[in-house]
């Protein structure tokens, strides 16, 4: 708990010494603040904003779309993975189309979504669960087939079902990479709606910052994207927080 709360404490030192130098850069003339503008000003805007009640508004279109990718493709990757990992001739079925999503950029497929689906929330669901979809499956994929052969089919022997191997042993063993494969998941579900949203939507935090930025709006362009960096990181913490009850659940 104490090397923790030194690491947060740490990385809560760094931060703020970085903004004091981007304030003092801003402020000596070192870099100009029409480019870069300032954490005041960055600061006063984001409180301006969430008193209009924008910043909730894009957030919260950004987050909807963002919770939907990520459990669509947690459910179909961990799904997928499992059936792949059982039976061989499902993992030889799904081979080719996860080497096409894995081999081919996620981004290319936006415009065949744009046409199918139009601009707006399920293109940008679609472009994010693209994005989480290959780790996923991969990663539990991996788990199920590291699991122990002599284990199951010592547990066959004493007759247990295809359905007790899969919840007493297949499932638990894969969790550590399982939950890998979300943490992984979550930051490119992240991206796979900013991405969407940056070229096409009318609102989220991809959006915002892609029409302040066309206008050279760049102080609630800055708080926009700092909000992007916040989001990511307390993702990245909650993924980690679940991967270590994961494991105290195993153990």
């Amino acid at each position: 708990m104490t090397l923790r709360r030194s690491s947060w404490a740490l990385g809560l030192v760094s931060f703020v010494g970085l903004l004091a130098i981007w304030q003092a850069a801003v402020s000596a003339g070192l870099i100009g603040a029409y480019y870069v503008s300032s954490p005041i000003a960055v600061g006063e805007a984001f409180v301006a904003m969430l008193r209009e009640g924008t910043i909730q508004r894009h957030f919260t279109a950004s987050a909807i779309s963002f919770l939907i990718a990520f459990a669509i493709a947690t459910s179909a990757g961990v799904a997928l993975g499992m059936a792949a990992g059982m039976f061989r001739t499902v993992e030889r079925t799904l081979d080719p189309f996860v080497w096409f999503l894995y081999s081919t950029p996620a981004i290319a497929l936006y415009p065949l979504f744009v046409a199918w689906l139009g601009f707006g929330r399920p293109t940008s669901v679609a472009t994010a669960v693209m994005f989480a979809l290959t780790p996923i499956y991969a990663n539990t994929l991996t788990g199920v087939k590291n699991v122990s052969p002599q284990l199951m089919r010592m547990a066959h022997s004493f007759g247990a079902r295809p359905m007790d191997l899969f919840v007493r042993i297949a499932l638990p063993a894969s969790v550590p990479l399982i939950v890998g494969g979300m943490q992984l998941g979550v930051g490119r579900a992240l991206a796979g709606v900013l991405v969407a949203e940056l070229f096409g939507a009318n609102a989220g935090l991809g959006f915002s910052i892609a029409y302040n930025a066309q206008y050279m709006r760049t102080t609630k362009m800055m708080v926009f994207i700092l909000l992007v960096i916040v989001c990511g990181l307390v993702l990245t913490r909650a993924m980690a927080a679940v991967s270590a009850m994961s494991d105290r659940w195993r153990t």
